[in-house]
């Protein structure tokens, strides 16, 4: 009998010190939370240097993703990415994660960044501009916020896409899908890849969600068209790195795509 007490009274024990560490992770949440969160950033000073707006051909930046509490960002060559932790007003810290290898010309911007993710402990910010700092020193980093709207506009060529075992130029032989955002509407046109397509499109920050797709009727071969619409329909997160497009179904990159105009 006290056996079965004791373990109920663990059970309980657990389940409230587990709704208190929720209650206590969404008290520290910062206010700030939302438009840190709900935005891209754009390295543009980094150890009290200004950073140019492209290095190596791409745009320095730094996303946070809210919903697995992870970040993505680049120097200008390699994209690395971890974790992050809101902790009380003004207080982040990051756990840095895996990063991509490739060589570039220009590589100290992002050994650098990388540096900052280690050693950052608070933030400030103020009209736009996000800075990592450590203590009360100048800021290790600064960001400015990017209009991701802007950065959209324009026609997007596809160059990858993930889930399908053929390669690409077997699944789009004659012609790559390609996708248009109109800066006058929220709309998307383009070509899946034999049918041209057209949808409505909701963007807010780095969350990005297509309507249904309303398609041509041409009876078209191979597995490319239905693979790409089926994977616009999946896309919820869309990164931009210069003239790279990134589509994105929760942490993986699904779909990229190149700008052509």
């Amino acid at each position: 009998m006290k056996k079965s007490i004791f373990s109920v009274l663990a059970v309980v024990t657990i389940l409230f010190s587990s709704c208190a560490g929720a209650k206590k992770t969404t008290e520290n949440q910062s206010p700030d939370f939302a438009e840190i969160t709900g935005n891209k950033w754009r390295l543009i000073e980094l150890n009290g240097k200004e950073v140019p707006e492209k290095l190596n051909g791409k745009e320095p930046f730094l996303v946070f993703m809210s919903d697995e509490s992870r970040y993505s960002a680049s120097g200008g060559c390699n994209t690395m990415s971890g974790e992050y932790v809101f902790a009380g007003t003004n207080r982040i810290s990051f756990k840095p994660g895996i990063s991509t290898m490739m060589a570039c010309e220009d590589m100290e911007t992002d050994k650098l960044l990388s540096e900052v993710f280690k050693t950052t402990n608070n933030y400030t910010l103020a009209d736009g501009i996000l800075s990592l700092n450590v203590g009360r020193r100048m800021p290790l980093a600064k960001f400015a916020k990017v209009n991701a709207e802007n950065s959209l506009v324009g026609t997007w060529e596809l160059d990858y896409i993930a889930n399908s075992s053929k390669p690409f130029n077997e699944l789009y032989p004659d012609k790559k899908p390609t996708l248009t955002f109109d800066s006058s509407s929220n709309k998307v046109s383009g070509n899946a890849g034999c049918n041209t397509f057209n949808s409505s499109v909701t963007i807010n920050g780095k969350n990005i969600k297509f309507g249904p797709m309303a398609t041509t009727r041409m009876a078209c071969p191979g597995e490319g068209e239905p693979l790409f619409i089926q994977s616009m329909e999946k896309v919820n997160v869309q990164s931009v790195n210069g003239d790279q497009l990134t589509l994105i179904v929760g942490d993986i990159a699904t779909m990229r795509f190149k700008k052509i105009k």
